[in-house]
């Protein structure tokens, strides 16, 4: 099994590479360790849910090299993904979809693909810490 682990220390090293390559950026890139609510995401104008995808695969393809984990193709394959928010406020998983961070997996050769074939099963799971948020993604080989 292959655990992934996306938290604000993450998000930390990412800032200051992403920084490093925009010094004139002034706001973050990616805001929080778990995948933006597709009902933030579908309310955007076209060139700005665009921008915060692109913005999503970008993270998420760093995240993979600075894991060392580019490459490996995995072919078949379950995901657990389990969101530990910040807050005890409601929060519907269905909304939680990880697009982006597949997405990314994807571009980085992580995974060969995202689809049926490849990606067997996909399940949510959350939790509270508000303390670490974070995103814990288990991946196991089949």
């Amino acid at each position: 099994m292959i655990t992934l682990v996306l938290d604000n220390d993450t998000l930390e090293r990412y800032n200051e590479y992403y920084f490093s390559l925009h010094p004139k950026a002034k706001k973050v890139p990616i805001e929080r360790p778990y995948h933006p609510s597709i009902n933030v995401w579908f309310t955007k104008k076209r060139i700005e849910m665009n921008a915060l995808k692109q913005k999503w695969k970008d993270f998420v393809v760093w995240w993979v090299n600075d894991l060392g984990c580019q490459g490996k193709l995995l072919d078949r394959f379950t995901m657990t993904i389990t969101i530990y928010f910040p807050t005890k406020a409601r929060h519907d998983l269905d909304n939680q979809t990880p697009k982006f961070i597949l997405d990314g997996f994807t571009e980085s050769k992580f995974i060969k693909d995202d689809d049926e074939k490849h990606l067997v099963s996909l399940t949510f799971k959350s939790g509270y810490d508000k303390e670490n948020p974070r995103t814990v993604i288990e991946i196991e080989e089949i």
